[in-house]
């Protein structure tokens, strides 16, 4: 009797064993299809030099741009209105950002272009110099172009 007992209790344990290892593997399975992958951030070379980490976006006044980084690029006034390039801004090709100024907008959202507001940001963060009319410099007042 106690052997029958023993045993019925020893079946049922391992019956719950392997239901709740089935379970699980059910969950974990579960867990790994709604994983969602992040998009990477691209982090541009200057950014070390101004603890920077890509989770805003950047006006240079110096320079009349602004790095945007949801979109992974430059934005800046070219032929009378705002064009966008992944890469730099050709007069900025040999500038080093590493030691420009730059303002990081922490309080504008990655969802907006930065440009948008630009006279704002004109008056709020005044350019240092023209550096020698190399920079376009963009007309407040007019739209941004897309």
């Amino acid at each position: 009797m106690k052997r029958t007992a023993l045993l019925a209790v020893l079946i049922c344990t391992m019956s719950f064993c392997v239901s709740a290892q089935t379970t699980d593997s059910k969950h974990a399975k579960h867990k790994k299809k709604s994983h969602k992958t992040e998009k990477s951030v691209v982090v541009p070379p200057w950014a070390a030099a101004h603890k920077y980490d890509a989770t805003a976006h950047v006006y240079f006044p110096d320079y009349y741009t602004f790095y945007d980084p949801a979109r992974g690029g430059y934005v800046f006034w070219n032929e009378g209105k705002y064009t966008f390039t992944p890469a730099l801004p050709p007069f900025l090709e040999k500038v080093d950002l590493s030691s420009s100024r730059i303002q990081i907008l922490k309080g504008l959202s990655l969802d907006l272009h930065p440009e948008i507001n630009y006279p704002y940001y004109m008056k709020q963060y005044p350019a240092d110099n023209n550096n020698g009319a190399l920079v376009p410099v963009p007309v407040p007042g007019n739209p941004a172009g897309n």
